[in-house]
């Protein structure tokens, strides 16, 4: 009976799901990497196939096993690579991997170009004569066989140890790795073709395929760029709907990776990008609500992709590839060991550079880096190009696919398959031993609970017969005490742990207030900024300069003041700037208070104690201050932004309450839906609310209170001519001397007026809302005196030309003014 192709891969898709969840399950409490297992299994799948195993009752097995044995190359690419790429980007850290970028760069391109040449060195000693392997083809095996796969150390690692600079230089390196041997796999590609007389290929001279190189990289880096801002623009638009955010990601990756190959530019470049512009600012963008399900569904989608490859790789190596060549073999195993040392010569020469920038590295995890350079789907879908070209002769083909399949065999079963007692050898199996004391601190707090609520559990009449010493036994309250380590630790690598800890709970304590409402996106940006600022160093609680300096007014802020046509845009980022600072005031607050209740919890000895209490108590009344500055200058925008947060925080529990009654069968699903519906409704136009446009609605009269006397026809003059400025504390308003051409009202705020007296004395006066600046420029053009800002504040200004039309329009308004001028 005959199947269609594409009922064939749905039973593939059925036995390679079924399959990895056999595996998965029997691989629970071992240390075998799922991958590896996978790989295996493949193989043997594979080998049942060519041996006919699936022939006669089994026949569409054994069809289904044929046909994605034959796969396209570019489906390979195109189908698996966006989903392993954008999930590996997506879900590092972003701001470790910008820290260590120099590192990751460094064993990704020049680390790169030198593991290739040397590869095309050894293949052109090491092959036999009769292979008639052309320099240009070494090159070429050289780029495809350098992509790293590195999922099976990483999975390791993040298993045994909680080492995370570790795993984003690996994964890092092998993201950026994988673009630039794509790219040098294709310029050697076409040398290739060129040296074979194929059709419309020519060979790049050194300075071209320089070019070449730069330029597909970059315009891939363009396209992410620009892919992940129109992503982010669209995502920012929609308001807590998983279908629509997932599918935009989705959707996003897959275009990358399109659009950049069908441009002949690196889609891996492409794709890394989007992925780190969604996960570092489009992070806050995303819904709160759909932030967690969006990682748990691209993890689901690399589990799935992970496994139909490493159970096809297994298949496609048992089945196409040649075994009966015994050249071809001793070739194999000189080319497996020279591979290992090219790559441990390529991390060497580089290692007193790496050592010197980004975050280090040690001479253990150097050992990890050289022996977990396993190579995986890429370099496998790079020898199916080749083996699907017509140009390149057959048997070169075949071996260049029997050699790269073997070499991923090898390095997956070999190098993956005794990771974990290498990671045990080089004691990397295990949490630092400062970090561990910090996790058994933790430990002994849950043991303590545990222990507390032991008295009343007893005494409960329904488990008072319990058997309590089997219950101790079983729930391992005694395993919970603290670990005793045989080797002291360095005080000051207890307090280093100890203080990062810390800094790890203030970060998610932000990403809480802002899942909650309380904490808009900006604001969160700033402050977990501020905490991975502190993290990326020596880990400090203390001052935050560069979070205390999102407060001040920047300088080229200032610099444009006074462009007439910018004036209303200006003081819209004036405004809005000081609504983030007094969001991230009280965010930073709230995260300072929550700490409080861990130190004592994780201290290691009181000194440090006592010295992180007095600095987060600093911190607590530094950024008080601030509020309570903004509170007196400001009262409508603390209020706005007040009433913003409680309505959020109301709307969040109306959901919450919503929710609990479906679960209680209280409501009907439909019910609940609409309710739901037309409370995220409301949570969505708070959102959009402007803060700017609230505060910015002031009656004229409420501005300028002695404009009370004047006509509404002079109130309706004045009104259209006015300029609003915010000034930070400590600016110049008005200099003593200078030409001036309008008058200043205070709105909000006190401004310092001083003025030059006898013997080089000065007298200073403070001035409140309502009150005039610079009236002397009505007669002089010239200010008298000098003004600077008392506190944060906000000026009405008149232009006085036109101020000067009104006044003889209106005699009241020029009684007025003429009196201000007395009392200058």
């Amino acid at each position: 009976m005959q199947f269609e192709s594409g009922i064939l891969v749905l039973v593939f898709l059925i036995l390679a799901l079924f399959i990895g969840a056999l595996t998965r399950h029997a691989l629970k409490n071992t240390q075998i990497p799922y991958t590896v297992a996978l790989l295996v299994i493949g193989i043997c799948i594979g080998l049942a196939q060519r041996g006919e195993v699936f022939d006669g009752d089994m026949q569409m097995v054994g069809d289904t096993l044929t046909l994605v044995a034959d796969i396209d190359p570019h489906l390979f690419l195109f189908l698996f690579l966006p989903t392993l790429i954008f999930e590996s980007a997506f879900a590092m850290e972003v701001h470790l991997f910008r820290r260590m970028f120099t590192q990751i760069a460094i064993l990704a391109v020049p680390g790169l170009m030198l593991a290739i040449w040397l590869t095309a060195e050894l293949l052109h000693l090491s092959v036999p004569e009769h292979w008639q392997w052309s320099w240009a083809m070494c090159l070429m095996f050289g780029a495809l066989i350098s992509a790293t796969d590195p999922v099976a150390v990483v999975a390791l690692l993040k298993e045994v140890s909680s080492r995370k600079r570790l795993e984003t230089l690996i994964e890092g390196e092998s993201l950026l790795n994988d673009g630039t041997a794509i790219v040098f796999f294709s310029l050697f590609y076409v040398w290739v073709l060129a040296s074979s007389g194929g059709e419309g290929a020519m060979m790049a001279s050194p300075v071209q395929a320089v070019g070449q190189f730069a330029g597909v990289v970059l315009v891939g880096l363009a396209i992410g760029l620009v892919l992940g801002g129109l992503c982010i623009m669209w995502i920012d638009r929609v308001f807590n709907d998983p279908m629509i955010e997932i599918t935009l990601t989705i959707a996003a990756a897959y275009s990358a990776f399109f659009i950049s190959e069908s441009f002949h530019v690196s889609g891996v470049v492409a794709v890394v990008t989007l992925a780190l512009v969604l996960a570092s600012v489009g992070r806050t963008r995303i819904s709160p609500e759909v932030a967690g399900f969006l990682h748990h569904f691209w993890e689901m989608m690399a589990h799935i992709a992970n496994t139909c490859i490493f159970l096809l790789v297994g298949i496609l190596v048992a089945i196409r590839v040649p075994l009966d060549d015994l050249q071809a073999w001793q070739t194999l195993g000189i080319l497996y060991v020279g591979i290992m040392l090219i790559r441990a010569i390529s991390i060497t020469v580089f290692t007193p550079l790496l050592s010197r920038i980004g975050v280090g590295i040690t001479f253990e995890k150097a050992s990890v880096l050289c022996w977990g350079g396993l190579r995986g789907a890429v370099s496998l879908a790079l020898a199916l190009t080749v083996a699907a070209s017509d140009a390149i002769p057959k048997e070169v083909s075949d071996r260049m696919l029997f050699l790269c399949a073997g070499i991923v065999v090898l390095t997956i079963l070999i190098n993956g398959g005794t990771m974990g007692m290498l990671l045990k050898f080089l004691r990397l199996d295990s949490l630092p031993p400062a970090k561990q004391a910090t996790v058994d601190k933790a430990n002994q707090q849950v043991a303590n609970t545990l222990q507390t609520m032991l008295p009343t559990m007893m005494d409960s009449p329904f488990l008072r017969g319990a058997d309590w010493q089997q219950v101790k036994s079983q729930v391992k309250l005694g395993a919970m005490a603290p670990s005793d380590t045989a080797t002291p630790i360095d005080k000051d690598d207890l307090n280093t742990a100890f203080l990062r800890r810390l800094l790890e709970t203030e970060r998610k304590h932000y990403w809480t207030q802002f899942e909650q409402g309380t904490l808009g996106k900006r604001a969160t940006n700033l402050l977990v900024e501020a905490v991975e600022l502190a993290l990326d160093g020596e880990p400090c609680i203390g001052q935050r300069d560069t979070l205390f300096a999102t407060w001040q007014v920047p300088g080229w802020l200032e610099r444009l003041r006074g462009i007439a046509w910018l004036e209303r845009s200006l003081l819209r980022l004036y405004f809005e700037r000081l609504v983030v600072g007094y969001d991230v005031a009280r965010g930073f607050i709230q995260a300072q208070e929550a700490l409080q209740s861990h130190i004592d919890t994780l201290s290691p000895n009181a000194q440090i104690a006592r010295e992180v209490r007095q600095q987060v108590q600093d911190n607590i009344a530094q950024t008080i201050a601030r509020i309570n500055t903004l509170q007196e200058t400001f009262p409508d925008i603390v209020q706005a932004l007040q009433s913003q947060a409680a309505t959020r925080l109301l709307l969040n529990r109306e959901r919450a309450v919503i929710n609990e009654q479906l679960k209680l069968a209280v409501l009907d699903k439909p019910e609940a839906s609409r309710l739901l519906e037309d409370v995220e409704k409301r949570m969505a136009a708070l959102q959009k609310a402007s803060i700017f446009r609230q505060t910015e609605a002031a009656q004229l009269d409420q501005q300028i209170p002695w404009l009370h006397g004047v006509t509404q026809s002079t109130r309706e003059q004045i009104s259209a001519c006015q300029e609003r400025g915010v000034y930070d504390a400590g600016q110049v308003l008005i200099r003593h001397g200078k030409s001036l051409s309008k008058l200043g009202v205070i709105y909000r705020g006190s401004v310092r007026e001083v003025a030059a007296g006898a013997q080089g004395h000065s007298q200073v006066v403070v001035r409140g809302p309502g009150e005039a600046l610079g009236v002397t420029a009505l007669l002089s053009g010239v200010s008298a005196l000098e003004y600077l800002a008392e506190t944060p504040c906000e000026i009405i200004w008149i232009p006085v030309d036109k101020l000067k039309v009104v006044m003889q329009e209106d005699p009241a308004l020029m009684r007025i003014l003429c009196k201000q001028l007395a009392d200058v």
